[in-house]
């Protein structure tokens, strides 16, 4: 039986496609001979531009008839033949070695005229590109591009770049040696105004977060929030340790209200549904900008370093944007050692991606403007609402559901399994500890995880982390 082909790139694509549906694009125009190549796996969703060399250009048109095929020396003389509305709802994507096309510059300048218009461009540099190559002597035979080479010379000639980091090189050796950069459309793009950025003091955001027993993390997980201006709800299921003492202990000092759930006493089961509805009444009640749902064991981040999770959702407000979705990472334990009260997101170091199906669909982050919102229908995982904007980049979601050994088997099997409601395990929810058994080992081998340095992670998995994208290979 024949080997399958190799797939070089095999997340630019789909990536490309995600962003079209996220910015609301009809049409994907591709620069270059690479990008043309692979156009067709966009049609009939878009409708497809290829702008290749004059050389190719009557192949294209006469074998590729499913797009629009345009010269690549008229376009750069400045006389582009692509229309601004055209422009407006297209994204572009460029896989060809930069050195391939023409002088860098010279496509810099056509992404910039096309960026005036444009949301969105993906943009990526081959694997040797970024491998500079010496001979014997210790002399550059090939001396190309790095990421750092690439993110200056595209700010030079003023290109937005939201973000820059690797993706796949190919499907067989699956390694993180292409460079990609995302780069935004003066319309859509934020990185100018981070710079810039005042959130407004009236700007409130709340969060609503669900505690049962988590009295080893309470305190730090209120705190997380708070000191990013963020306010916070808790809704403590009654707890039978110390949780809903350490958050009320807060109540006064911090911007934090603390609500017993359901207000009549405990029930037998964990109900989960009347949780989100309560969550839903609050919504309609508060008087916020924004609102989040989170875990006690749940830390939010933004995608953009040293931004707050308040302060990204003022520049999505702004971007006119009014949902967030989320990547979820898991973060194991590796050994015993993680004691109470301590900052178990600094403790916690090794991860995996989260990868049940719920895992990639985590809109859990809405803009208040009156809407009603219904959340129980996915069991919390989506968040369906009239004139929904999602933003088209994820934020990041670092789950922390195990501490140590001891805190796995008492939570999965004496405070989880114990707990749920028939009624909504019947309706699917509640299996992601079905293959969890007595004997199971909640203290994972760092080997079979990846170590988590933030500056590391954004940079080796972006297309990951902005669109769950190749995560499940």
């Amino acid at each position: 039986m024949p080997n399958s082909p190799t797939h070089f790139l095999p997340d630019v694509n789909a990536f490309v496609a995600y962003l079209g549906r996220r910015f609301g694009c009809k049409y994907v125009i591709g620069v270059g001979e690479t990008a043309a190549e692979n156009l067709i796996d966009f049609h009939p969703e878009f409708e497809v531009i290829g702008v290749v060399n004059e050389a190719n250009l009557g192949r294209y048109r006469g074998q590729c008839q499913f797009g629009t095929w345009l010269d690549l020396d008229e376009t750069s003389s400045g006389r582009s033949p692509v229309a601004d509305n055209i422009l407006q709802h297209a994204i572009i994507v460029c896989t060809d070695p930069i050195d391939q096309l023409q002088p860098p510059t010279d496509l810099f300048k056509i992404l910039k005229r096309w960026l005036d218009h444009a949301p969105a461009c993906i943009l990526t540099v081959a694997e040797r590109d970024l491998n500079r190559e010496t001979n014997q002597l210790g002399e550059e035979t090939h001396p190309k591009w790095t990421l750092a080479d690439m993110e200056y010379l595209l700010q030079v000639e003023g290109l937005n770049v939201e973000f820059i980091g690797l993706t796949t090189s190919d499907d067989v050796r699956c390694e993180k040696k292409a460079g990609l950069a995302v780069i935004t459309g003066d319309s859509s793009s934020l990185t100018g105004k981070i710079s810039r950025l005042k959130t407004p003091t009236h700007f409130r955001v709340v969060a609503f977060m669900a505690a049962y027993n988590e009295e080893d993390i309470i305190v730090q997980s209120i705190k997380k929030w708070t000191d990013q201006g963020v306010e916070v709800h808790v809704l403590e299921n009654w707890s039978t340790d110390t949780t809903y003492d350490l958050a009320k202990q807060l109540e006064g000092q911090l911007p934090v209200t603390i609500e017993r759930f359901p207000a009549d006493g405990p029930s037998k089961h964990f109900d989960w549904g009347a949780m989100l509805a309560r969550i839903e009444t609050l919504s309609r009640e508060i008087k916020a900008d924004w609102f989040v749902r989170r875990g006690a064991d749940e830390v939010l981040m933004s995608p953009w370093p040293g931004v707050s999770y308040r302060d990204a959702l003022y520049l999505v407000d702004s971007a006119g944007f009014n949902c967030v979705d989320h990547t979820v990472i898991n973060f194991y334990p590796v050994d015993d050692g993680f004691e109470a009260g301590a900052d178990y997101e600094a403790y916690f170091r090794y991860f995996a991606f989260g990868t049940e199906p719920a895992h990639f669909q985590q809109r859990k982050t809405w803009k208040n403007y009156g809407q009603p919102v219904s959340m129980a229908e996915s069991g919390g995982h989506d968040l369906p609402f009239a004139g929904r904007r999602i933003y088209p980049f994820k934020f990041l979601l670092k789950h922390y559901p195990v501490r140590s050994q001891k805190h796995g088997e008492k939570k999965v099997f004496r405070e989880r399994k114990n707990r749920w409601n028939p009624e909504e395990r019947a309706k699917g929810w509640h299996t992601h500890y079905d293959e969890i058994k007595e004997d199971h080992a909640f203290v994972v081998s760092p080997s079979a995880l990846n170590a988590f340095d933030e500056a590391d992670f954004n940079k080796t998995y972006l297309v990951e982390r902005l669109s769950g994208i190749g995560v499940i290979r």
